[in-house]
């Protein structure tokens, strides 16, 4: 070999030799000082491996359901936890949620309706769960008011109070489908719109809009609204039709003098200062031409009433009696209209015009249409007295508060037309429904001395 060739093959060994070095040093610096065990040290001085992403339970694969993640992707990582453990953590998860409506507006027996409607009866057995467990937690003065009783009640709630673990239970009836009527549960309620407050919400829910329900000291006990009740159970009591409407009548000619003499105490300053509101629901089928009726009543005793298509409910705005009134006239007259439209249907032959969508609905527009001209009636002749000029501008100060009430809160309202189409038939055999309420002054005058 050459002597160049000999140095340059020993400058490339030198070069390498000095590459290793450096390579020897650079993994001393980040393994720690040199060792023969290098292995130990480097896993002692080396970065800490981050561990797995801790698992994900109940509260996040919930949350996820409720803010609208697809239920069958969740379906799948939910079967990977131990039911008795999901079960546990969802027990409080769906009390909190409830509690929260609470203090959007809802009230327990919509929660229960609005339930049923989108995730059918079986969601609804699981809400009311939520709800007495809710309400077996309470420890503050709301346990004991009278209008959560009545909610209560009126939702038909468990007996006895849900024993520790009634998920679990609850899951043992409903089987395979447990997890995905939960998780249903969570998406509906992580849906529903803030609504106007009408009970005062459980200690510690912040309440999101300012209380506007019917007057605590409104009603039950009132004479008047009492004998109301009774014309009113008479006429859904009846066979005859003519019958059940005068009775109708009666009760609607003492509401409109009840208000009257409301009027003159406000006017003294001993009534209430502004207007409440209550929601009714209005079921399908024909919840439009129904939401009408109820509108057409409520303007004619002294209200406002304002249909939310989505949720199938009206909000009647006005004063305590005069909205105890509505609820009671609105609940017998529709009975007497689903009745008349029953028996205009009971003889006729499957697939009879009777039957028809359009014939239906035109009856209850029919109906909603003379039922109107006869409580314009009725108001005109109880205003007709000497002393009118003594309560009329107070109800018409009343009907400008109730108006100012209803700017504020709502805001962007729309009219929209009955749907179902029209049937000329169906129309006019609801108006002769209608007719035979007998509303002319006459009839009222004779009735009222035979029924007061």
């Amino acid at each position: 070999m050459s002597r160049g060739s000999q140095t340059k093959r020993a400058t490339r060994a030198k070069e390498r030799a000095r590459q290793r070095a450096r390579e020897k040093q650079q993994a001393s610096r980040s393994n720690g000082p040199s060792s023969p065990f290098p292995g130990f040290f480097g896993s002692a001085f080396r970065e800490p491996r981050q561990p797995d992403p801790r698992p994900r339970g109940a509260a996040e694969i919930l949350a996820d359901a409720r803010y609208g993640t697809s239920i069958t992707q969740l379906l799948a990582e939910a079967t990977t936890i131990d039911p008795a453990r999901f079960y546990a953590d969802a027990e409080p998860i769906l009390v909190g949620w409830v509690r929260e409506l609470y203090g959007s507006g809802w009230q327990p027996t919509e929660l229960i309706r609005v339930t049923r409607m989108r995730a059918k009866v079986v969601g609804a057995d699981l809400i009311r769960l939520v709800i007495a467990a809710e309400r077996d937690s309470r420890h503050d003065p709301t346990l004991h008011d009278p209008q959560w009783i009545l909610q209560w009640d009126a939702a038909e709630l468990p007996r006895q109070p849900p024993d520790r673990g009634w998920i679990t239970s609850w899951a043992r009836w409903a089987h395979d489908e447990a997890l995905r009527r939960i998780m249903l549960l969570a998406a509906v309620l992580g849906r529903l719109p803030e609504l106007e407050q009408l009970l005062a919400p459980p200690s510690g829910v912040r309440v999101r809009r300012p209380l506007v329900g019917r007057s605590a000291t409104a009603a039950s006990a009132n004479p008047i609204l009492e004998r109301v009740r009774a014309l009113l159970a008479k006429a859904e009591s009846t066979e005859h039709e003519s019958e059940a409407m005068a009775f109708t009548a009666k009760a609607q000619e003492l509401m409109t003098k009840h208000a009257i003499e409301q009027a003159m105490i406000d006017e003294a300053g001993a009534a209430e200062s502004s207007p409440g509101m209550i929601r009714i629901p209005l079921d399908a089928p024909y919840a439009d031409a129904k939401a009408l009726l109820l509108q057409t009543i409520a303007e004619h005793t002294r209200c406002r009433s304002l249909f939310l298509a989505e949720l199938a409910l009206s909000h009647v705005i006005g004063y305590s009696d005069d909205l105890e009134a509505v609820e009671l006239l609105f609940t017998s007259l529709l009975v007497q209209a689903q009745r008349g439209l029953a028996e205009a249907s009971a003889t006729a032959p499957a697939g009879a015009r009777t039957r028809s969508q359009a014939f239906r609905s035109a009856f209850l527009l029919g109906f909603t249409g003379r039922i109107g001209e006869r409580l314009e009636e009725v108001r005109r002749v109880a205003y007709a007295g000497a002393d009118a000029k003594g309560f009329l501008p107070v109800l018409r100060s009343r009907d400008a508060r109730i108006d100012e009430f209803v700017a504020d809160r709502f805001q962007a309202t729309t009219s929209e037309r009955v749907r179902g189409g029209y049937d000329s038939a169906g129309y006019a055999s609801g108006r002769m429904a209608g007719d035979a309420a007998a509303f002319a002054s006459g009839d009222l005058t004779s009735k009222s001395r035979s029924t007061t």
